[in-house]
């Protein structure tokens, strides 16, 4: 089973204008929500490419309802943590004369006793052989160790962790040993000052976080230029598919979606990265929140070329 974490979700309001004028009434003439949060989009992806995974929230409030509806029309399963404060919301707004894009993200805290309540759950869930994904930010009250904390907990029952986050969190959860990581290459400089924009500082930086935190599989998305992985059996780079961008929301969590789904089912390295980098470029084909498309994934997988550096 393949369980994601995600405890700080939100909902996405897209809202489509002309132009934005100043001191003026603008009107959107298209409104479209997409439940969102990095773990529920990762259970969103890969119930989209045929998987089953379980997406485990902290939601609350009225808009906390409306993700767990709009989860629910999607076919994804989902075990929620109730929280008394209500789930944040995003609003943003795409001028379409332009193709600017606004995003206004808004606070979400919660009740610190809430980390007790998700370690508890976490422990009746978990169990052995199960992959379970950490990723996105936490939410103001929690600790800035709780992700180390619930890795631990999830390798103590022999379950294989995928850490994908930033800041401080990343680092602190990086000290667990989890068995994967995605970070992108502005999060690695943003934690250790490393650059990682290419395929050989990627590698370099890569080295760096298997010595240092005994890492086993070390992903890194490079942005338009493709993505890198490094393991047991060497390094490897994918060039990212020359594609008309409608939106690279959801880009890396696809990818997360595809390499998870993959390595859950006994794949190989090799052929998780591939799947993995046809749902991270098939995601930036459909906009919003949209995540990969299944069909655009099938499409793309003959087309990724994976090198090895």
């Amino acid at each position: 089973m393949i369980y994601t974490l995600t405890l700080n979700p939100c909902l996405d309001r897209y809202l489509y204008v002309n132009r934005l004028v100043e001191d003026d009434t603008i009107r959107a003439h298209r409104v479209k929500d997409w439940p969102a949060g990095k773990g529920i989009d990762v259970s969103r992806a890969i119930k989209e490419i045929g998987g089953f995974s379980v997406a485990i929230a902290l939601l609350g409030g009225d808009t906390g309802r409306k993700i767990e509806e709009m989860l629910d029309e999607e076919g994804v399963v989902f075990a929620t943590i109730r929280t008394r404060k209500e789930t944040r919301m995003n609003v943003i707004v795409v001028e379409e004369d332009t193709e600017k894009r606004y995003r206004f993200s808004l606070p979400f805290e919660v009740c610190n006793d809430r980390q007790e309540r998700v370690l508890e759950v976490l422990s009746g869930l978990l169990r052995k052989g199960d992959w379970f994904v950490v990723s996105g930010s936490l939410p103001k009250g929690f600790e800035k160790d709780f992700y180390r904390r619930v890795i631990e907990l999830a390798k103590s029952r022999n379950v294989r962790t995928l850490l994908d986050s930033s800041g401080q969190p990343f680092v602190e959860g990086l000290k667990a040993s989890p068995d994967v990581i995605k970070p992108n290459h502005h999060e690695i400089k943003e934690a250790f000052g490393w650059e990682a924009d290419t395929p050989f500082k990627a590698k370099l930086a890569a080295q760096h976080l298997r010595e240092e935190f005994g890492v086993k599989e070390v992903l890194i998305s490079l942005g338009s230029k493709g993505s890198f992985m490094l393991t047991d059996e060497g390094a490897f780079f994918s060039p990212a598919l020359k594609l008309p961008v409608k939106s690279a929301v959801g880009a890396g969590d696809s990818f997360v979606a595809g390499y998870v789904w993959e390595r859950s089912r006994g794949a190989s390295y090799l052929e998780a990265f591939k799947l993995a980098n046809a749902c991270g470029n098939a995601a930036v084909l459909t906009e919003g929140t949209r995540l990969c498309r299944a069909e655009d994934v099938e499409k793309l997988y003959p087309q990724i070329r994976v090198e090895r550096i």
